[in-house]
């Protein structure tokens, strides 16, 4: 039972933690630069911080839906926290809370924007490959959906092999 508890403390310390991060790296990089300050650049034609508002989700879509994927979000992340602290006992596959707590962390990150803001504060821009401008928060959730897909996966096939 104290490992447990120790294990979920030790999550919601990340959770917390990426979530500072997050809204850290907005204020001080996303901020200056939304008020007019020029784009910093990281790597000249390869890595640079710029700040986009996004109404949308993931690379601009559903753009102008903010209402509803902050509703969708909440659902999220409060699955997201009940999953986590219900299998506590149960899933103690450090992959598993690693993955939620990343998916939580960043699904709360949006979430504040959403509400405060009416969009989501995104400032990484990775221009060598055109790839869509996203924040801490977003890395997060994408990072931790890998993750967790690595951990389902695993499992399917440990478990199926156990079973032959």
């Amino acid at each position: 039972m104290r490992k447990n508890i120790f294990t979920l403390i030790l999550e919601l310390l990340l959770i917390i933690s990426l979530i500072a991060l997050d809204l850290i790296t907005k204020k001080y990089i996303y901020g200056p630069i939304a008020s007019g300050q020029p784009d910093i650049i990281l790597i000249s034609g390869v890595l640079r911080f710029t700040a986009i508002k996004n109404t949308g989700a993931s690379f601009g879509i559903f753009a102008d839906y903010t209402n509803i994927l902050t509703i969708v979000s909440i659902i999220t992340v409060i699955g997201a926290l009940v999953v986590l602290i219900l299998t506590q006992k149960k899933i103690n596959n450090p992959l598993f809370k690693i993955a939620m707590s990343l998916i939580i962390a960043g699904g709360i990150g949006n979430i504040i924007d959403r509400l405060k803001f009416g969009y989501v504060r995104d400032f990484i821009y990775f221009e060598l490959i055109d790839f869509a401008v996203f924040n801490i928060a977003d890395s997060c959730l994408t990072i931790g959906c890998i993750i967790l897909i690595m951990y389902i996966l695993w499992d399917f096939f440990a478990t199926t092999k156990k079973n032959k």
